[in-house]
């Protein structure tokens, strides 16, 4: 067996063989029983055996690692650049959201109670693969704003798994995902014929055939930067890029080498992070020191590039990089700022531009790497022009959000609380998070994104 890079080594913290041959007998076992469910465990021995989950388990160590899906149960219908950065969106109104509350009028409703989840089947399985892109599997890594739910069983405060978090997602039920439906990944992968929505690799409901669509090992709350999700006990980048290395050796003991090596090369990596690490160590300075924010983002581009070169020596060849939305017009940073409604915090939309045009210089140098391709999301220019003129996007609120007072809420703190009466015509779900109408315009600009992939 080829020796990994030290590197990807330390990352893991478990010797390939070891690894290798604990997933071996765990598959063969799951074959003979029917199918895999997901479970949280102890950190990887030299066995690497998983084990199922309980209903209701004590709260793992913040570095614990959980395993990929291992039970018995029948097969419900699944829920369902080498680039330069993309145009702007077309001036339209966001597509109709499904399912969401009608429409209220011109201007954002009154607040109103949330209301208790109500049954609903289970949407239809995928349609055929989008043959116009070739992209069969996401693989997604990064924060709240690409994660399912795989917060919703650690010991942390950054978890969405309440009302009235998936009020517009099907079957009107919290899965954990930080906004009111869908996030932009669900949608890229229906868009794609993949599936209806992206799981978490830490769902207990997690089927085989999911995990060869793709799955998400985003956790909310963390970053680029390791200590940002250490601080609030969350899985940071490193840890996701362990668990990543765990699903390949899945994958390669279910297709066998030489077809998971294909699908993986094959597959487009989603990478979404940033915005906690600048947000947390621009306000924790007090907003004083400029030249220490300079420093720190160079700190965070050569954590990009070494968490790169670690999925390239996984299997990666294709990767979106999310840029970072114009954080000083988030409702969040305009209360702790002080700007008020009325404007952004230009001080920190200059950072995520800074920010942002550092990545798109790392990935211009990353694609001169043989067989590379990577792509850029202008999120930010999406979101900055949705909230000058957000009448040509269909929206009426941009400055609060949803959830609550809409200035402060987010996370734990929206649990239980009014929402607005259309979601739709809100920029923002909570103080920090886009609504499911955001998230179909980042969609959007991400299918445009794939299609250069795999020209």
């Amino acid at each position: 067996m080829t020796t990994l890079h030290p590197y990807l080594l330390s990352i893991l913290g478990s010797t390939p063989i070891q690894a290798m041959r604990g997933f071996q007998l765990l598959v063969l076992v799951a074959l003979l029983i029917g199918e895999l469910h997901c479970a949280r465990t102890a950190p990887p021995t030299a066995a690497d055996a998983p084990a199922t989950a309980p209903q209701s388990p004590e709260p793992p160590p913040a570095d614990q690692q959980q395993t990929p899906p291992q039970a018995p149960g029948p097969t419900p219908p699944p829920p369902r650049r080498r680039g330069s950065p993309h145009r702007r969106p077309p001036g339209q109104a966001p597509p109709k959201q499904d399912p969401a509350p009608p429409k209220q009028g011109a201007e954002p409703a009154p607040p109103r109670l949330v209301v208790p989840p109500q049954d609903s089947p289970a949407p239809p399985p995928p349609s055929m693969i989008n043959r116009t892109t070739g992209c069969t599997t996401l693989l997604v890594l990064g924060d709240s704003t690409v994660d399912p739910g795989n917060n919703n069983h650690l010991p942390t405060t950054a978890r969405a798994n309440f009302l009235p978090y998936g009020l517009n997602f099907y079957g009107r039920r919290p899965t954990g995902r930080f906004t009111n439906g869908r996030l932009a990944t669900d949608m890229l992968a229906e868009k794609l014929g993949i599936a209806r929505t992206i799981p978490g690799f830490f769902d207990t409901n997690l089927r085989l055939a999911q995990l060869r669509r793709g799955v998400s090992f985003a956790s909310g709350g963390s970053g680029y930067d390791d200590s940002t999700a250490n601080r609030i006990n969350v899985v940071s980048f490193s840890a996701q890029l362990h668990n990543l290395f765990r699903y390949k050796l899945l994958i390669r003991t279910l297709l066998g080498p030489r077809r998971a090596e294909r699908l993986v090369n094959r597959a487009t990596f989603v990478i979404s992070a940033g915005t906690n690490d600048i947000l947390s160590v621009y306000l924790a300075s007090n907003r004083s020191n400029a030249i220490s924010m300079d420093m720190y983002e160079n700190h965070l581009i050569a954590r990009v590039a070494n968490h790169t070169q670690a999925m390239i020596m996984l299997g990666g060849r294709r990767f979106v990089f999310v840029g970072l939305p114009p954080m000083g017009c988030m409702p969040i940073a305009r209360t702790l700022v002080g700007t008020g409604s009325d404007r952004c915090d230009e001080t920190l939309n200059q950072l995520a531009t800074s920010f942002n045009s550092k990545l798109v210089q790392l990935l211009n140098f990353i694609n001169y790497q043989r067989q590379i391709r990577t792509s850029y999301i202008d999120t930010y220019t999406t979101i900055h022009d949705a909230t000058v003129d957000p009448k040509t996007f269909g929206l009426t609120e941009v400055s609060r959000g949803c959830c609550g007072s809409g200035v402060i809420e987010v996370g734990q703190t929206c649990r239980g609380r009014r929402t607005c009466g259309d979601p739709s015509r809100y920029l923002y779900w909570d103080a920090v998070h886009p609504t499911e109408t955001t998230n179909q315009l980042i969609a959007n600009v991400m299918m445009d994104s794939i299609r250069e992939l795999y020209s």
